[in-house]
């Protein structure tokens, strides 16, 4: 009977030791599967991210460093855990450190890039130019509504920048449409009791595109009278 109780007792502990092995290892698993399911997601962001900034012109400067090694110690470890699962935790190098940590790097420095690259694309829309000139116009009230709708618009335009869209080509249509909207804004400015050459001039500086000879004794004398003078500069090419 005590032979008995012994043999039973040493089978439970052996089971419980199997089991407890069994459940340590099925932790260490399910740790490699967290840590390889997030820096897949933050991968696949990051190719989605740089192919549809690309397919939309939008050029990103950004090269993954040692991208081939590290799909070299990918290549291995799929080799190794295919011929051994066990190896996904006695892995031919550290995972963490030299493999999971570098690739989360990249991801981050790649959206970075991409973040950087898409608020350049945007500057260089909203770059207007002329912010002096609207400033002065603001100061005669025939054109004030107009330089309300210009400002709203330029303010809209620069919005884009903050943040990195889920479809670059819609958010570059809804910029290609403002972006109109704001030439045809500068293009109506008008005012019936204002000189054909001065509203001519206003246009040209906005865009910096006044010539000198168009600065006529007419447009210098509307200036002067309305102090706006100072709000203009020549620029020498």
């Amino acid at each position: 009977m005590l032979l008995d109780r012994a043999a039973a007792l040493a089978t439970k502990i052996s089971t419980y030791q199997k089991l407890k092995n069994t459940a340590e290892e099925g932790e260490q698993f399910a740790t490699r599967a967290t840590q390889f399911g997030s820096v897949s997601l933050l991968m696949a962001g990051l190719h989605k991210t740089l192919s549809a900034l690309a397919d939309a012109g939008v050029p990103v400067d950004f090269e993954p460093s040692d991208g081939s090694g590290y799909a070299e110690k990918a290549r291995l470890l799929r080799e190794a855990i295919k011929a051994d699962p066990g190896k996904l935790n006695d892995p031919p190098f550290d995972i963490k450190y030299a493999f999971i940590d570098r690739l989360n790097g990249i991801a981050i420095t790649g959206h970075r890039a991409a973040s950087a690259a898409w608020k350049a694309y945007v500057d260089k829309r909203a770059a207007f130019g002329a912010d002096d000139v609207l400033s002065a116009l603001a100061e005669v009230p025939q054109f004030r509504a107009s330089v309300a709708r210009i400002r709203q618009i330029r303010g809209d335009v620069g919005a884009f920048g903050a943040a990195l869209p889920a479809d670059p080509k819609e958010t570059i249509a809804k910029l290609d449409a403002l972006v109109s909207q704001h030439e045809a804004a500068w293009t109506s400015l008008a005012a019936s009791d204002i000189p054909a050459s001065v509203i001519a001039f206003i246009r040209a500086a906005a865009k910096s595109e006044a010539m000198l000879s168009a600065y006529t004794p007419e447009v210098q004398k509307w200036l002067e009278g309305r102090n706006l003078l100072d709000a203009f500069r020549i620029k020498l090419r």
